[in-house]
């Protein structure tokens, strides 16, 4: 069990390094990501830093998957646990978050996309990520569809983090009509 389980509002040593690293990462760049920088942001001392991550590697390991786990979490549609969710409103949702999200984890992300251009090895949990996204998708008699629908959300997130192009409000509100009308062909 770890120290903010069992002790409510009280964030455990590890989340506090996650967190400052994930601010160094969106504010600095991955270049800037050092045990000793990390630490120091989370009030820790280099050994109490050891005791968590044993390498930058591991750092940059455990913040793709703590990203990725907040993604699933946010994309979470279903109350009860089990319960089967539509494709159109696992979609829908995914169009909603890809189109809503906030800029600092825009750059965190993209931030993360160098490091795993830099340093393939963590592209693994990423790939994960995606995995898990597109399997979602991946069989019945629409899965083309649901499948071009998913990429072209995730495309448009990209373009935006690469800064190839920032949709205006009318052309986000466009997309969002139009991906929406066509989830609903889904079920």
């Amino acid at each position: 069990m770890s120290n903010s389980a069992s002790r409510p509002g009280r964030a455990s040593s590890r989340d506090k390094i996650l967190s400052a690293a994930a601010d160094i990462v969106a504010s600095q760049g991955v270049q800037h990501l050092t045990i000793e920088a990390t630490a120091a942001a989370a009030g820790l001392s280099k050994a109490g830093f050891i005791y968590h991550f044993k390498t930058r590697d591991e750092l940059l390991s455990a913040l793709v998957e703590r990203m990725a786990s907040e993604v699933d979490l946010r994309a979470q549609h279903s109350e009860e646990p089990g319960k089967t969710v539509p494709m159109s409103a696992q979609l829908a949702a995914q169009f909603e978050l890809n189109l809503q999200m906030p800029a600092e984890q825009k750059l965190l992300f993209k931030h993360m996309l160098e490091a795993a251009i830099i340093e393939p090895k963590l592209l693994a949990p990423m790939q994960g990520l995606f995995e898990r996204d597109y399997a979602a998708f991946g069989s019945g008699p629409k899965a083309g569809l649901a499948l071009l629908l998913a990429a072209a959300s995730d495309c448009i997130v990209i373009l935006e983090i690469l800064q190839l192009y920032t949709f205006s409000a009318t052309q986000r509100q466009a997309l969002h009509d139009a991906a929406q009308e066509l989830a609903r062909t889904l079920d």
